[in-house]
């Protein structure tokens, strides 16, 4: 879900490099699968993602 959280980010909005380091993917990851999709784990690494809404 990280992984997934760093990529919407990126193609959604223009960070300053000087601000890459402090963003924590894990933590919107956390809140992203809370509020927003649905997640189902098929197998070593893969991860299907559902927008709930």
């Amino acid at each position: 879900m990280a992984e997934f959280a760093e990529e919407l980010t990126e193609q959604s909005t223009d960070i300053p490099e000087s601000l890459r380091f402090y963003i924590d993917y894990e933590a919107m990851a956390r809140d992203i699968e809370i509020n927003d999709v649905f997640t189902i784990d098929t197998g070593f690494e893969q991860v299907h993602v559902f927008w709930s809404h």
